[in-house]
């Protein structure tokens, strides 16, 4: 049986936002949509904030941490995570972001037709 080809790559560039980061993570993984993967690009220095993210992830499916070696800011940690994303889509959200529980269906939707 095929591997179903991931459809869309959703970036999220972090830094210092461990007070939204659980709650922004959530409002992907409770989409109706359910073909992604999410590429969390670590951009911060402080380990207590990269401990977190890991044990937030820890058992999340098609999750990837990628830690940069210094800050580069969100635009280059956006650029890095579409260079490995594998879907056909990109979407980004910042990590104190949220999004509707149907937002990527009805983005999915309307780019098809």
């Amino acid at each position: 049986m095929a591997k179903k080809k991931i459809l869309v790559s959703i970036i999220m560039p972090y830094f210092n936002k461990k007070k939204f980061f659980k709650e922004s993570l959530n409002s992907v993984l409770e989409q109706s949509f359910k073909n992604y993967e999410i590429i969390i690009i670590f951009d911060g220095n402080d380990k207590t904030d990269l401990n977190f993210i890991k044990k937030e992830i820890k058992k999340k499916k098609n999750t990837k941490l990628i830690i940069n070696k210094i800050n580069i800011g969100a635009g280059f940690s956006r650029n890095k995570g579409i260079n490995i994303a594998k879907g056909r889509y990109i979407a980004f959200l910042d990590c104190d972001d949220l999004w509707k529980r149907n937002k990527l269906e009805k983005q999915i939707q309307f780019m098809k037709k």
